[in-house]
This record gives C-alpha cells, sequence and structure tokens, in this order.
C-alpha cells in the first residue's frame, strides 16, 4: 500500500507515522549514549565512488540517475556518504550516528522493500577497530532490546573481540579461541558455559572434589591398569582443570545468546 513504509504498516502518516518516530528518536537516544554526532548525509551520491568502491555489481542494486553530464545514486547506505562527510570536516577523531532512508532495487517479485530505513553508528578513531566494533555492536544489540532478531557478521576480529569482552576465565576465552572456526563446536562451548548446565557443572565439582584434595594418584592406583599414553602427572594436571571449570561460574544468558 502507497501509505506502508518498509515493514511498517501504516508508516507514512497518521498514527503508524508517529509510532515510527518514535521508535527512530528512541534508536538515535541509544545509539548515541556515548558521544556520537547525528548527521545526514545527502541522500544522491557520486555514483562514480560508489561503484570504485563496491565495483560495478553495485549498479545492478541501486538506483542511479544523470545531472549535468554525471551520474548519480541515490544511496544503497550511509557507510560511504559518511566516510565523505567525515573527509570534508577534517578527518578528527568523531563518532557520527544517522537514522534515514537508503534505497536498493530488488528483483522482480520480491516482497523486500525498494526504500527503507538504516541505523547505525560510525566511530573514526584510529584505534583498536576491533574493540571499536566489539563497542558499536554492543550499542546496536541494546538499541534493538528484545526485538526478533538474528546477528550475523562475517568480521572475525568482532567476534575474537567479543571473546576477549567475556566475563570470565582466561581458559574459557582460550578454548572459545580455539574453536571459534568450528561453530557447531564453538556454540556448544557456548551453551556449556552458561547457566542451563549450571547443575551439570554442580555435579563435575561434587565429583573432582577429591582432586581438590590431593587424592588423584589414589584415584588412578585404584583405577588399575592405565589405557592411553597419558601420564600420571598429566591426568592429575586434566583432572585439576577440570575441578577449576566446574569452580567457574556461568556466563550470563544474554552473553550466549549474542
Amino acid at each position: 500500500m502507497v501509505a506502508d513504509r518498509a515493514f511498517l504498516k501504516g508508516g507514512r502518516l497518521g498514527a503508524g507515522f508517529g509510532r515510527l518516530e518514535a521508535e527512530i528518536a528512541r534508536i538515535l537516544a541509544a545509539l548515541a549514549a556515548t558521544g556520537a554526532m547525528r548527521v545526514e548525509p545527502a541522500a544522491l551520491q557520486p555514483a562514480e565512488l560508489l561503484l570504485d568502491l563496491y565495483g560495478e555489481d553495485i549498479r545492478a542494486r541501486a538506483f542511479v540517475t544523470e545531472d549535468e553530464g554525471a551520474e548519480l545514486m541515490l544511496r544503497p547506505d550511509f557507510t560511504v556518504p559518511i566516510v565523505r562527510l567525515h573527509m570534508a570536516a577534517g578527518a578528527e577523531p568523531a563518532r557520527y550516528v544517522y537514522c534515514g532512508p537508503v534505497w536498493r532495487r530488488q528483483a522482480a517479485g520480491s516482497e523486500r522493500p525498494r526504500e527503507y530505513l538504516q541505523a547505525g553508528v560510525e566511530v573514526f578513531d584510529g584505534t583498536a577497530p576491533s574493540e571499536r566494533d566489539a563497542e558499536v555492536l554492543g550499542l546496536i544489540l541494546d538499541a534493538l532490546g528484545d526485538a526478533p532478531v538474528r546477528l550475523v557478521t562475517g568480521d572475525m576480529g568482532l567476534v575474537l573481540a567479543a571473546i576477549d569482552g567475556l566475563e570470565t576465565t582466561e581458559a574459557r576465552r582460550r578454548a572459545l579461541r580455539r574453536h571459534v572456526w568450528r561453530p557447531h563446536r564453538f556454540h556448544a562451548l557456548l551453551e556449556r558455559f552458561g547457566p542451563l548446565h549450571g547443575a551439570e557443572a554442580a555435579r563435575r565439582a561434587e565429583m573432582l572434589a577429591a582432586a581438590g584434595e590431593g587424592r588423584v594418584p589414589e584415584l588412578i592406583a585404584r583405577a588399575g591398569h592405565r589405557v592411553g599414553k597419558r601420564s600420571a602427572g598429566e591426568i592429575a594436571e586434566r583432572v585439576a582443570g577440570l575441578a577449576a571449570e566446574a569452580r567457574t561460574p556461568a556466563l550470563p544468558q544474554d552473553a550466549v545468546d549474542r
């Protein structure tokens, strides 16, 4: 319908538009919490620059027009337009927050909107990029609240920075970093470190209480013939590690979900 806007019914007038404006204000306030400046780049951008950066593929997904012999493109996203603003302002360290329409051509028959709102944060300070990415991601997730969305990222630096930021032991962070390239194992570890497995950890702690009393050699001797190549010292070290893991508090559920 002509009154609809992106995925919001009636978002262009009346009560629907009012709800949209209120939600935009809420999101911008949340994203600007760290002192970011609100900006709104021009809707029409030089096509040549965008084509140089994104390649000719962007031409098939963007709306292109011409004025005075120069090709212009309706902004397909905010990143490049904000970089242009930043450079024009002197390229000093800065933070920007934005929310506004972007335009993308869609395949025939697609139900995806050609115009929709995009909100976000851009940080320019030249230090610790992975940490800044993780900070921005945290701001966005906080702004989304309980919205039913699924995060997808291809930035492994961001994932590793998020692991480093977990409030847990270095042993757990090391295990997560080791298995980050194995998604199933990685997510299984996150679940294991989370609160849902607290009862299991408590049972393991009870079973390993003997290890804390220094009786591992006695347990090994009682077990009889040893299978495998681990020495008694290596087994004792492993049991001590399991005992320490069992005593480590669970990760909060929101950290597991993210």
